[in-house]
C-alpha cells in the first residue's frame, strides 16, 4: 500500500509538471445549420440548409508569470517525496517487526526447553518419592509436595508451546513464508550480547536520517507550496491560445487554398467576486500549512524521547540481564548441592524441589530479560532511523541493522 501511494503520488507529480506546459490538441467538427427566414438576416437564393466542416490543430498555455503553477508543482514533489520516505518508514517498521518475533521465538524456544527438561525431572522425582512412600520411606506430604511440582509444570507447558506457536506463524506471516531455522538459545552458555551504544559526542542532527521527521519536514514544504499557490490565486492570469486548420461547407473542399483558417488570442483573466471562495481557500491552506508546522514540531520530540527512552532502557535491561545471569549460575549451585544433600540423606526431597524450582523461575527470568535487552537494541535502532552501519555514526558496538 506504501508503494501504490508513492506511485501515486509520482503520477500526481507528473501532472503538476504537465501544467508547465502547452496543451496541445486536435479538433474536427462537422454541422448543418437552418437559419431562419424570418430572421434579420436574409436568406438568399431559397438555401436554408447549410453544413460546415472544420479541422484543426489548437493549441492553449498558461503564463505562469506569478509562480503559482510553479508552486503547485513545489507542492507535489513534496508530497511525492513524503511518499518515498514513507515507504521507508514502513519498511522500517517491518523489518523491526520481523526481527522482534525473532527474539521471541528464539526465547520462547528456550523456555519450552527448559521446562520439557524440567518436566522430565520432576516426573522422574515424582516416581521416586512414590516408590519411597510405598516403602515407608517418606511420609505423604513429601509425595504430594512432588506431586504438585510435577503438576505445575505440565500445566506451564502447554501455555509456552501455544505462545512458541503463535510467534512462529507471526513470524512465518510477516517474512512471506514458512518460519526460517533459528540456532537455538542455550542456557547453559551464557552471555552478555553486546549493545548498539551510542558516542557520547553524537550529534543530534542523525535523527534528521529517521524517515518520520523526514515525512513531516517534506509535509510542511508542501504546505508552505500550497500556500504560496493559494495566494498567486489572487492575481491575473493570462492565458495564450492558438488554432489553425481549414474550414469548408463541402468536405471536397477542406482541403483547397481559400479553405485555410487560423487564429490566436491572449486572455488575461482578473477575479473580482468569489464569493470568498479563494480567502477561504487561502485560510484553509493557512490552517494545513500550522498543522504540518505543529506536526514536524510533535514528530521532533517523538523522536528525542523514543532515544532516550531507549537509552535508559539499554542500560537497565543490561544490568537487568546481568543480574539473571548471575542467578541462574548461582542457583544451579544450589541444586547441586542440594542434590548432594538428598543423596547423602542430611536433607529431604522438599529442600530439592524448592531449589530446582528457584533455578526454573530464574532460567525463565533470564529468557525474558534477554529478550528485553534485544528489544531494548532495537529500539535504539529503530529510533535513528535504521538504514546505516556502525561506521557512519562511528558506533562502538554492532548487533544487526535495519535495512531503511
Amino acid at each position: 500500500m506504501a508503494n501504490e501511494r508513492l506511485n501515486e503520488a509520482g503520477a500526481v507529480l507528473g501532472i503538476a509538471k504537465s501544467q508547465q506546459w502547452p496543451s496541445i490538441f486536435g479538433q474536427f467538427t462537422t454541422g448543418r445549420n437552418r437559419p431562419s427566414q424570418a430572421g434579420n438576416v436574409p436568406v438568399f437564393g431559397g438555401q436554408n440548409v447549410y453544413e460546415n466542416q472544420q479541422l484543426g490543430i489548437g493549441a492553449t498555455w498558461e503564463l505562469d508569470l506569478w509562480g503559482r503553477i510553479g508552486a503547485l508543482e513545489d507542492a507535489a514533489r513534496a508530497g511525492f517525496m513524503q511518499q518515498g520516505y514513507n515507504v521507508r518508514g514502513v519498511r522500517l517498521s517491518v523489518a523491526a517487526t520481523a526481527a522482534s518475533l525473532y527474539t521471541q521465538v528464539r526465547v520462547l524456544g528456550l523456555q519450552v526447553k527448559v521446562l520439557e527438561q524440567t518436566l522430565e525431572s520432576r516426573d522422574a522425582a515424582y516416581k521416586l518419592a512414590k516408590q519411597r512412600a510405598d516403602v515407608g520411606l517418606s511420609n505423604e506430604l513429601q509425595l504430594r509436595q512432588t506431586e504438585a511440582e510435577l503438576l505445575a509444570v505440565r500445566a506451564q507447558l502447554p501455555d509456552t508451546r501455544e505462545q512458541l506457536s503463535r510467534a512462529q506463524n507471526a513470524l512465518a506471516v510477516i517474512v512471506g513464508g514458512n518460519s526460517p531455522q533459528l540456532p537455538p538459545l542455550e542456557v547453559d552458555n551464557l552471555q552478555l550480547t553486546k549493545l548498539f551504544i551510542l558516542p557520547e559526542d553524537t550529534p543530534s542532527e542523525l535523527l534528521l536520517r529517521r524517515p518520520d521527521l523526514a515525512a513531516a519536514e517534506q509535509q510542511l514544504l508542501a504546505g508552505e507550496a500550497n500556500l504560496e499557490a493559494a495566494r498567486k490565486a489572487f492575481f491575473p492570469t493570462i492565458g495564450l491560445s492558438a488554432f489553425g486548420g481549414r474550414e469548408s461547407t463541402d468536405l471536397s473542399d477542406l482541403f483547397s487554398g481559400p479553405a485555410r483558417i487560423w487564429s490566436f488570442q491572449t486572455q488575461i483573466t482578473q477575479p473580482i467576486f468569489q464569493a470568498g471562495r479563494l480567502t477561504n481557500e487561502r485560510d484553509a491552506a493557512i490552517a494545513r500549512r500550522n498543522q504540518a508546522v505543529l506536526q514536524y514540531e510533535a514528530s521532533v520530540r517523538t523522536a528525542f524521547q523514543e532515544i532516550y527512552d531507549a537509552i535508559v532502557a539499554q542500560r537497565e535491561a543490561r544490568e537487568r540481564l546481568q543480574a539473571r545471569q548471575e542467578q541462574v549460575q548461582t542457583l544451579t549451585q544450589v541444586v547441586r548441592l542440594a542434590q548432594l544433600r538428598v543423596d547423602n540423606g542430611v536433607a529431604n526431597q522438599l529442600e530439592l524441589l524448592d531449589a530446582q524450582r528457584n533455578l526454573l523461575n530464574a532460567q525463565l527470568s533470564w529468557a525474558a530479560a534477554w529478550q528485553s535487552q534485544q528489544g531494548a537494541t532495537l529500539a535504539m535502532i529503530r529510533a535513528l532511523g535504521g538504514g546505516f552501519n556502525a561506521e557512519q555514526v562511528a558506533l562502538k558496538e554492532w548487533v544487526f541493522g535495519l535495512a531503511g
